[in-house]
């Protein structure tokens, strides 16, 4: 059973792999289940009975994408040791996710329109309510201890990973030049001093 269960993940994982590739060629809509079977060795039968629909297959490859940068960000805030740590940590950690993973990254963000995050439904939306569900508590707890500002979660969003998330997608649609090291820590020292309570007070 564990062999099929890990060959069942394999041929998944080849299948998103595949539909990645060809969705950043030519674009979702101008995809087929065809051109997905062609690139990834599958069959049509398979591939509607994993997915449903090519809405379905570019959904899944969202969806995955995602979660792979979600359980980074996650990881870097549970590791963290305070909140000016936290909201560094996550700032660089946005930053190199999309260096190390560009493919994604220009799915999520460039690629998959609204009809894709549609046809993600629950799967997209169980991901997205414990996600957030994990950050807001995570700032909560700094908010209450006086150490982070009270603000909408559009403001902190804004504040925290705006800056990044521009500078990701100017990267993108450039070409992918540069490396984004030296950035990351700029943006993360930035992205902390918009979200202290004390902006002007020194670093001990």
């Amino acid at each position: 059973m564990g062999r099929k269960e890990l060959s069942d993940d394999a041929r998944r994982r080849t299948i998103l792999d595949a539909s990645l590739e060809l969705f950043l060629e030519v674009g979702v809509e101008a995809s087929a289940i065809d051109d997905v079977r062609r690139r990834s060795g599958a069959s049509v039968g398979s591939l509607y009975h994993r997915f449903g629909s090519k809405e379905g297959i570019a959904a899944a490859v969202y969806v995955d994408a995602l979660r792979n940068y979600q359980r980074e960000f996650v990881a870097a805030l549970t590791r963290a040791r305070d909140a000016g740590d936290g909201v560094r940590s996550a700032v660089r950690t946005h930053m190199r996710w999309v260096r190390e993973n560009p493919d994604r990254a220009e799915f999520l963000f460039n690629v998959a329109g609204a009809d894709v995050r549609r046809a993600g439904g629950t799967d997209l939306r169980e991901l997205n309510n414990e996600f957030f569900g994990f950050v807001e508590a995570w700032l909560r707890r700094y908010v209450d201890a006086g150490e982070v500002r009270a603000l909408s979660t559009d403001v902190v969003y804004a504040l925290w990973l705006g800056p990044s998330q521009e500078l990701a997608r100017l990267w993108l649609a450039r070409g992918r030049r540069g490396s984004l090291r030296t950035e990351s820590t700029v943006l993360a020292d930035a992205a902390w001093r918009a979200l202290r309570t004390d902006p002007d007070k020194e670093d001990t």
